[in-house]
């Protein structure tokens, strides 16, 4: 690597704590950040979006050629990006700035992006606490939405939520309120769901940022699963669960609901020991085939059972011998 003589310059006669926002890059390129301060000689440590505010600089220098080079640090989603860009493409923020629409766009990607994490030791960051509303609940603590969080995260541990739409619907000096669109896909033990979500957040300023004080559905959408390519089937030899005494007497009067525990997705043909199992146990079980992505799934559901209070003590026995993560899902016929 060329040696590069740098000179430690005053950055624009602003001190440090001024915030900056990306200029002179068009709308869906990205500026790349770089681990040195060089085009050639550098490798690219990451990338900010043109919408990209509330960037904090902490040192700039001048190479022999005459180009600046700051050092940044930027807010990505729950983290953030460090290095060095060049600072033709950085300008200080206006005061009006910290309630423009690009600047609420920036917030509001990094605080979906930080869902997509595991973010809960600083959920703080993003949140006003007490939270006035979090979807339908009101006055929520710190604790009580970790540990909404955390219940979330482990149903859901894959997720990815695209930011699509924002509309500003309200500015005052002590709040803005927003609707955002979002389309969400979240997987987890082998299942998975996606849709949309149109919310209403309220947003309070706090130093460069916001907070977000409130958040509520305007529309909550799911959307449907493709239909099995093959019906649920039941062998005879399989169809061994024993019924409880209140599954008897329901049985009887059967209303048309069942409860099945689902004990495990595939995406290969499922191990016959496995199923073994889950027979020499006492169930019977649905093996279900779906397609998704242009592979096969298969789902193993334990079951029929025709109370709920029999699931429920059948799944602790799913969960010590079978597979930890099992779950009760209800079938209507």
């Amino acid at each position: 690597m060329k040696k590069i003589i740098l000179l430690m310059l005053l950055l624009f006669g602003f001190g440090y704590a001024t915030k900056y926002e990306i200029v002179h890059i068009k709308k869906g390129r990205a500026l790349n950040v770089r681990d040195t301060p060089s085009l050639r000689d550098s490798v690219v440590v990451g990338r900010l979006a043109a919408y990209t505010t509330n960037i904090s600089v902490k040192e700039c220098l001048e190479d022999r050629r005459g180009d600046e080079w700051c050092y940044i640090n930027a807010p990505k989603g729950g983290s953030h990006i460090e290095g060095w860009v060049n600072s033709y493409y950085l300008a200080p923020m206006a005061k009006t700035s910290k309630f423009s629409w690009l600047h609420i766009q920036n917030f509001l990607r990094n605080f979906y992006l930080a869902d997509e994490e595991d973010f809960l030791d600083k959920l703080q960051v993003f949140y006003a606490f007490p939270m006035q509303r979090y979807f339908n609940s009101r006055n929520v603590s710190l604790m009580e939405l970790r540990q909404k969080k955390v219940r979330f995260y482990k149903r859901w541990p894959k997720r990815n939520y695209r930011f699509t739409y924002l509309k500003i619907l309200k500015r005052k000096p002590k709040y803005v309120d927003v609707q955002t669109t979002v389309r969400w896909r979240v997987e987890g033990h082998g299942d998975y769901q996606e849709g949309k979500d149109i919310q209403k957040l309220r947003l309070v300023p706090s130093g460069n940022s916001f907070k977000v004080l409130a958040i509520k559905y305007l529309r909550h959408i799911v959307y449907p699963k493709p239909k099995p390519i093959v019906d649920e089937n039941i062998t005879e030899e399989n169809n061994t669960t024993a019924l409880s005494p209140i599954d008897k007497i329901v049985k009887e009067t059967f209303d048309g609901k069942k409860y099945y525990i689902k004990a495990g997705s595939f995406f290969s043909e499922i191990n016959k020991n496995y199923l073994t199992t889950i027979s020499k146990n006492g169930f019977s079980y649905i093996i279900q085939k779906v397609r998704q992505d242009n592979k096969i799934i298969r789902r193993v559901f334990i079951g029929p059972f025709y109370s709920e209070e029999a699931t429920i003590e059948a799944l602790k026995v799913v969960r010590a011998k079978i597979n930890g993560q099992a779950y009760i899902q209800t079938i209507i016929h």
